[in-house]
């Protein structure tokens, strides 16, 4: 009850609550789960924030497994500038580590945000722009700002020393310009590749893309253009769980111009699909129902392949 109510900043319940002998720090459940105290920083509701600090409130507490934030991550997430000062006056820890999955470190999540203001806070109090990200579906700090498009942000962390060519996690993870491609984020990735992004690294092992994978899923056809400009290998090898080669990605989002602009580079029509959950290109447009790209496809000279690591033929 005090984590609901403390999550809609609805001081006069949470004073009630506290009264009748609520425990101001009760674990938060393991998905998505929050404290007291996390739960209202992440709704930026300073003045219960105040309230369960003085009732004793754990500034540190753990975050949930899954999804989890400390409350100077939660607040940090949500831009609440005003909240993540007194957490840090409390004495939150900048560099607390973030959930196994999906999780942020405090300056990874205002920097996904694009909260340039938090940013420069975390920085000031000693945030790592270089911790490393969450196993499963984390960022480091620039992947995020990256993702999300934020270039002042990409600006202010490569100006902090934010490694441009950081590994991504292992699963769904993403580099820095890696994420900003598959947003179809052009400037962020002129941005990146100013500063020595690597067009071709590697993709996570378990759905992951390269930069060109990505734009190319996307269908953003200014981010293909610019990618293959600055030397993408037009026919990576996909990630071996659930990748796709950068043709078998535009193909299986439909993307007709930038199918046509892969094969007018190379792309290999033939090219076999991911060892786990893979598709062909003429499978990725079929069961997604793409007419058009189909029809594309299938007047390449070369036979198209039928395999798939999912023994799933294209008329299946």
């Amino acid at each position: 009850a005090l984590q609901a109510a403390s999550e809609g900043g609805h001081l006069a319940v949470v004073e009630r609550l506290l009264t009748s002998g609520a425990n101001v720090n009760a674990s938060p459940t393991w998905y998505k789960g929050r404290t007291a105290l996390q739960a209202a920083s992440e709704g930026g509701h300073l003045a219960v924030v105040e309230r369960l600090l003085t009732a004793g409130a754990n500034v540190n507490a753990d975050p949930a497994r899954d999804n989890g934030r400390t409350a100077l991550q939660a607040a940090s997430e949500g831009g609440h500038l005003a909240v993540v000062e007194r957490l840090l006056t409390a004495g939150a820890d900048v560099n607390a580590e973030p959930a196994e999955f999906d999780g942020r470190t405090a300056l990874q999540a205002a920097s996904g945000g694009g909260h340039l203001a938090v940013v420069e806070r975390l920085l000031t109090a000693g945030a790592n722009v270089n911790a490393d990200p969450a196993r499963e579906n984390g960022r480091t700090a620039l992947q995020a700002a990256s993702e999300g498009g934020h270039l002042a942000v990409v600006e202010r962390l490569l100006t902090a020393g934010a490694d441009v060519n950081a590994e991504p996690a292992e699963f769904d993870g993403r580099t820095a310009l890696q994420a900003a491609s598959g947003g179809g984020h052009l400037a962020v990735v002129e941005r990146l590749l100013t500063a020595g992004a690597d067009v071709n690294a590697d993709p996570a092992r378990d759905n992951g893309r390269t930069a060109l994978q990505a734009a190319s899923e996307g269908g953003h056809l200014a981010v293909v253009e610019r990618l293959l400009i600055a030397g993408a290998y037009i026919n990576a090898n996909p990630a071996r769980g659930n990748g796709r080669t950068a043709l078998q990605a535009a193909s299986g989002g439909g993307h007709l111009a930038v199918v046509e602009r892969l094969l007018t580079a190379g792309a290999n029509v033939n090219a076999d699909p991911a060892r786990h959950n893979g598709r062909t290109a003429l499978q990725a447009a079929s069961e997604g129902g793409h007419l058009a790209v189909v029809e594309r496809l299938q007047r390449e000279p070369k036979r198209m392949s039928l395999r798939s690591g999912s023994h799933r033929g294209a008329a299946s």
